[in-house]
């Protein structure tokens, strides 16, 4: 087994701008406890701020967002805990929003955990001949590699533990349907909270918001075969617009990302396309799915997969569920109404 060797921080990334601030998070108020026994167990700490801003919805609220947290506990055994304090904030100034603790790690051992923990076909072209984690680090001169504290521990780069893995946060004045088919006017709020707990988990890129910075889910950033997109090839590139996520070094193109030099917003979410939890805008009236390919990313990202399958499939499970140094808040989530 390799050692690990880390060092793990705690700040915060403001949505009004990319640089860095010391932020604590608030008390929390209502603890749901862990699921016994060896298996993924996400443990979400509801704060007084999530029900008093709420107020009404607040159980509703707080039913979504188990369910959405279901869909990962479903699909993945990991025997870990991630722990996750859900906030919410008054009005409609944040939709979703994510804020997580992250430890930097030399690419040797993250190569090393990663080999060891590979148990899926997808995990397998991952880490072989041509695959997106490549034996040797793809990046040259000064640089850091990070992964978010909750999949250090997927990875087993550090052992379970009950501490607080991040922040998700929501805007309660924003019009949510919380269970049941999606109002028109409405956004599906199983599928916003999905997307900001996988955020938490490690779905998240550095290479935008951090000159040198890169996290596991950017190994998986591609334009074409062998050939690495986004900040690989330099700080915001018109290629960004032809960004895919790739598990076999880009022979297979899977899902396009958003173009983040255009918006300015999250690196490793999806382009607008069809309706996904992992999408970077998301739309009125329509139920947003973690899609089969969202459970693909999840797992090369150091999750254990319980069913998985080699090839795409047409399933879509629906959800009715920097270098930094430490904790990276992303920016939030846009709306699309229509």
């Amino acid at each position: 087994m390799p050692t690990a060797v880390a060092s793990e921080f705690r700040i915060r990334l403001c949505r009004a701008g990319r640089r860095p601030v010391l932020a604590l998070l608030g008390a929390a108020a209502l603890f749901v406890a862990p699921r016994p026994g060896l298996a993924l167990t996400i443990t979400p700490t509801f704060t007084a701020a999530f029900n008093s801003n709420f107020g009404a919805n607040a159980l509703a609220a707080q039913t979504a967002w188990l369910a959405a947290a279901n869909v990962f506990e479903t699909n993945f055994s990991d025997p870990i805990h991630i722990n996750i304090t859900v906030n919410a904030v008054a009005g409609t100034s944040v939709f979703g929003q994510s804020n997580l603790f992250i430890r930097t790690v030399s690419y040797a051992n993250l190569h090393a955990f990663d080999v060891v923990d590979a148990k899926t076909a997808d995990d397998a072209a991952a880490i072989g001949p041509g695959g997106s984690v490549s034996a040797t680090d793809p990046v040259t001169g000064t640089h850091t590699w990070a992964v978010s504290r909750a999949e250090a521990k997927a990875l087993g780069l550090i052992p379970d533990d009950l501490s607080n893995d991040g922040t998700t946060t929501f805007g309660a004045g924003n019009p949510f349907t919380f269970s049941g088919p999606i109002a028109a006017g409405t956004f599906d709020f199983q599928g916003i909270a999905a997307h900001e707990i996988s955020e938490v988990m490690g779905r998240l890129g550095l290479m935008k918001n951090n000159t040198n910075s890169y996290s596991m889910a950017d190994l998986f950033t591609y334009s074409g075969p062998d050939i690495r997109g986004g900040a690989f090839i330099g700080p915001c590139p018109s290629t960004a617009s032809n960004d895919w996520f790739s598990i076999d070094g880009g022979e297979t193109l899977l899902k396009k990302e958003n173009d983040y030099c255009a918006n300015n917003l999250d690196v490793d979410d999806w382009a607008p396309g069809s309706n996904d939890s992992f999408n970077q805008f998301s739309r009125s009236g329509v139920v947003n799915a973690v899609s089969e390919v969202d459970l693909r990313q999840m797992d090369v990202l150091g999750y254990d997969r319980v069913v998985a399958s080699p090839e795409p499939s047409t399933l879509a499970l629906m959800v009715t569920g920097l270098a930094g140094l430490g904790s990276a808040g992303l920016r939030r989530r846009r709306r699309l109404r229509g």
